[in-house]
């Protein structure tokens, strides 16, 4: 058996008998995301539990303040931010913003590697909200929304976290950057699917890992474009996913209209959006 199966095998087993030393989600974001589902939950309730957490607080009354929410009069209190964000995306968003917690590594190697993918996961979620933003300008991602692509970017490389973990942990047979990048190669989307499945995600964000390097082969029309497209375009435009043989071409994606022309990723008013978006998750 090959060093990389065996690593795999020992994460995969360790994933179903939970028993991976990986947190299951930041602390705060899950105690949101538990209460957004009761239905007796508020805002109040809700800004209880984010005011916890000053980072996180910090980051959404950022978000509430930038060009993203469209806001003419600035938020100054978390409970003024709340209000501007809404029940509906204070979950989707506060996961989002908190999902960098979720390793922090000792080793030098892979403290490199690790902050590498939070950089890869912030280009991805911003240009996956810019996407969306422009689907929907043309009347065709009216099932979308951009707080749920800016989580769909920020959770497609999250399969790297239980590779760098290990190589954090058994350092010495695991801690190569030659071994560590063939494993986020071979195993990283496979294993991002099995944490948003252990994590109760909904199945269209489960997916979003398996679909990174590839994109989705049975798209056929841009009307039925989901988060998986979106965020595979994302890496295409980004430079973080590179084309190959099987998978999905941006010519592909032109073709179906889901960019409208080839330049789109050039045009200065995408790339001021990108970049606006970039900053605001920095």
């Amino acid at each position: 058996m090959s060093s990389q199966n065996a690593l795999y095998m020992l994460i995969d087993e360790r994933l179903r008998r939970d028993e991976l030393k990986l947190p299951g989600l930041p602390e705060t974001a899950e105690q949101v995301r538990n209460a957004a589902m009761d239905p007796d939950c508020n805002l109040h309730d809700l800004c209880h539990i984010i005011q916890q957490d000053t980072a996180l607080t910090a980051r959404l009354i950022r978000l509430a303040n930038s060009a993203y929410l469209g806001g003419r009069n600035k938020a100054e209190s978390l409970m003024q931010a709340l209000t501007r964000i809404g029940m509906r995306r204070i979950r989707t968003l506060a996961l989002a913003m908190a999902m960098e917690q979720v390793f922090k590594p000792d080793n030098d190697i892979v403290q490199m590697f690790s902050q590498q993918f939070i950089v890869e996961s912030r280009e991805i979620a911003a240009a996956a909200v810019v996407i969306t933003e422009d689907l929907q300008h043309r009347g065709i991602g009216h099932r979308l929304h951009q707080d749920v692509a800016l989580l769909a970017g920020m959770v497609s490389r999250i399969g790297v976290a239980p590779i760098l973990h290990m190589a954090n942990e058994f350092e010495d047979s695991f801690a190569n950057p030659s071994f560590i990048k063939e494993c986020i190669t071979q195993f990283s989307s496979t294993l991002g699917s099995n944490i948003l499945s252990y994590w109760q995600f909904t199945p269209n964000l489960v997916q979003v890992p398996l679909c990174y390097y590839n994109g989705r082969m049975t798209l056929n029309d841009a009307i039925t474009v989901n988060y998986c497209d979106i965020v595979h375009l994302a890496g295409l435009l980004t430079g973080n996913v590179k084309p190959n043989k099987d998978s999905v071409t941006l010519v592909e994606y032109q073709m179906l209209g889901v960019i409208k022309t080839d330049d789109f990723w050039q045009q200065e008013s995408v790339q001021k959006s990108y970049r606006q978006m970039l900053d605001l998750l920095s």
